[in-house]
């Protein structure tokens, strides 16, 4: 019995507003980017690009724009180089931030939607997974203090 690959290939795709990790659930090899709703600057919508069954990645924790596209041959080889565990059904993909020095993620999809529900919702690509939550009422917990010690000696 044969097994048919199917795929909806949209890609390249540009996002042209802020975008930042926020989520990386490792359980589940899942990294989530979401761009927050902003009507004063003209985003009335929150929009996530989702990447499923990760197992490399090399990725910022913001940009301020970003294409994500399929790897060319010439650099799946090079990350394959890099990584040469089986990818399986895996695909590489490339970030590309307007600012330069791209960033890769292989995974086995990518999602993207968008969504005029307000950002403090849960994640719409993600609804099954309780997401932790900021809360900027709360204040941040002091740093602790380093303790500098000398290992003991036997």
């Amino acid at each position: 019995m044969s097994v048919q690959r199917t795929e909806l290939v949209d890609l390249p795709v540009s996002f042209d507003r802020p975008l930042r990790l926020f989520a990386h659930i490792i359980g589940h090899s899942q990294i989530l980017l979401r761009g927050k709703q902003d009507i004063e600057a003209g985003l009335p919508t929150t929009v996530e690009i989702l990447f499923k069954d990760v197992t490399t990645l090399s990725l910022r924790d913001h940009y301020q724009a970003l294409t994500v596209r399929f790897a060319s041959p010439t650099e799946e080889e090079q990350l394959r180089a890099a990584d040469p565990r089986p990818w399986y059904d895996r695909r590489a993909f490339i970030l590309e931030p307007e600012s330069g020095g791209n960033g890769h993620v292989v995974a086995g999809a990518v999602y993207w939607a968008e969504s005029a529900s307000p950002e403090e919702h849960d994640s719409f690509l993600v609804p099954d997974y309780d997401l932790p939550r900021f809360r900027p009422d709360r204040p941040v917990p002091a740093e602790p203090a380093t303790t500098y010690t000398t290992f003991p000696r036997r």
